[in-house]
């Protein structure tokens, strides 16, 4: 007997949907594994991509006649972060099981509302850290499992960027994302950092967020897309912390999307008593004896992440697997962001409990 197909519902069609979650649930409903039931935008022109170019059945633009029309085993949630907290929480009320675009939430207290929102409908909720599944990452997290590195003392999550201010959507506006680089693209670091150490307990942080070229009319080439007024930019566009672990980890953090840098970069590494390991350039950094050693890939397995943590967050539902992001490493992610929003107002460390 076939088994029964999941049905599928995708809040907010604009290009995280687009370009890295449609494409994915319309292969799975070839495969005959799911059936892609319903999408929703405020926006009535990307509901028509969602049903025309994707083939869902229904069209909405308001996600709670969604939730009241439909029985939804999936929902697959790609809105502006401030949606985030309110949107999961519905549809796991709903009934059903939620993937969400990251970061998490607007703040660690709406991240743990969504947690007791998935306990208590039995569901499963996964925050989408596409990083996890990509092949190189997971060849790294095997090594580290292995004991390859030995005691990991200190780590870096980086990703600067010279210049890219996104020109769409709504990423440079506080009220609707909460920050700028830090929670848009320092948060796949770190979330990618932490996993791979295993995601030693946050104690505290020190951290300093900076303004200095997004609100800038002069500023050139400074975005991606669309030019964005810069009068409505209030977030920062440089992010730097230290955070303070438990059994004396460290964790350095950096992110921009505008800085005065040769190129982009974008790199973890980590440190341990036997070995090192870098995301970029990719490799395992040793000794042995009277030698330095260094180990590299030579092949890996192509699997594009978004595509990856889909398939995977499906085959948790079919088979009732624990899934790979837990939402209670996310929650500790939504809690370093804070501290160092936090840190940075109040120039001091703060405490993480």
């Amino acid at each position: 007997m076939a088994s029964k197909k999941l049905r599928v519902g995708v809040i907010g069609v604009g290009g995280i949907a687009v370009a890295c979650h449609l494409p994915y649930w319309q292969e799975l409903e070839n495969e005959g594994r799911v059936e892609l039931v319903g999408v929703c935008d405020l926006i009535k022109s990307r509901v028509a991509v969602g049903q025309e170019r994707f083939g869902a059945r229904k069209g909405y633009t308001d996600y709670k006649k969604m939730l009241r029309e439909d029985q939804y085993d999936i929902i697959d949630i790609c809105t502006h972060n401030r949606w985030h907290c309110p949107m999961t929480v519905d549809a796991l009320k709903a009934g059903a099981h939620v993937l969400v675009e990251k970061p998490m939430a607007m703040n660690a207290k709406e991240s743990q509302a969504m947690i007791q929102a998935a306990h208590k409908s039995r569901k499963k909720l996964m925050v989408a850290q596409h990083m996890r599944f990509e092949a190189p990452h997971e060849k790294l997290k095997d090594v580290v499992e292995r004991g390859t590195l030995g005691q990991i003392y200190t780590a870096s999550a980086v990703w600067l960027r010279r210049r890219g201010i996104p020109g769409w959507g709504k990423f440079h506006i506080r009220k609707e994302s909460l920050g700028g680089p830090l929670i848009d693209i320092g948060v796949h670091m770190m979330d990618l950092c932490m996993w791979l150490m295993g995601f030693p307990k946050p104690k505290a942080v020190m951290g300093k967020v900076y303004r200095m070229f997004g609100d800038r009319k002069d500023l050139v080439n400074g975005s991606w897309g669309e030019p964005y007024p810069p009068k409505e930019f209030d977030v920062e566009d440089y992010a730097i912390a230290l955070v303070r672990c438990e059994n004396d980890i460290t964790m350095r953090v950096e992110a921009s999307w505008a800085a005065n840098i040769p190129e982009e970069r974008n790199e973890v590494s980590i440190l341990g008593d036997k070995a090192g390991l870098s995301t970029n350039p990719l490799g395992v950094y040793g000794y042995e004896k009277n030698a330095l050693t260094s180990t590299r890939f030579d092949w890996l397995p192509t699997l594009e992440g978004h595509r990856g943590e889909i398939r995977h967050f499906t085959e948790c539902i079919e088979k009732n697997l624990p899934v790979r992001v837990k939402p209670e490493e996310s929650l500790q992610i939504q809690k370093i962001i804070d501290a160092i929003y936090e840190s940075s107002r109040k120039n001091k460390e703060i405490l993480i409990k």
